[in-house]
């Protein structure tokens, strides 16, 4: 297989994914490009958490992070308080509003993943997460 054609299976691949979840993302009423349902995802996970670490599990850069939860404030989905521990940061914490929309954002992360994973044996999914890590590790080398 070549080069070329890979790139564009994975393009096409994140295309269609991105397309399965747009029509329910937007039910939620949730604004896609800046990365609210990964978001509300990762604040499910690890609530509480300081803006610069959300951003990092977000891979999202501080300013767009910066931006989009401010949107999601005026939304009701997050409110962020001041950290204890550090005058200058903020911890970003769900609402029961945004607690409510994350766990729908789950649901549909996890029902799209089966969907993707349909017929993969655990030894196959194993061995394309390998390869895919090496490609990010890859891409990510030496960059600023």
């Amino acid at each position: 297989m070549e080069k070329k054609e890979i790139r564009e299976l994975l393009f096409r691949a994140e295309k269609a994914r991105k397309l399965r979840l747009r029509g329910p993302f937007l039910e939620l009423g949730l604004t896609l490009g800046q990365g609210q349902p990964r978001i509300l995802n990762n604040l499910l996970a690890h609530d509480h958490i300081s803006q610069k670490e959300l951003a990092g599990l977000c891979h999202l850069d501080v300013t767009t992070m910066s931006r989009t939860l401010d949107r999601m404030e005026e939304a009701g989905f997050l409110t962020r308080e001041r950290d204890p521990a550090c005058r200058r940061a903020c911890l970003v914490c769900l609402t029961e509003k945004g607690r409510e929309k994350a766990r729908e954002v789950h649901r549909l992360f996890q029902e799209v993943d089966d969907i993707i994973w349909d017929g993969f044996s655990e030894t196959e999914m194993e061995a394309f997460g390998k390869t895919l890590r090496k490609v990010c590790e890859n891409l990510e080398q030496d960059t600023p």
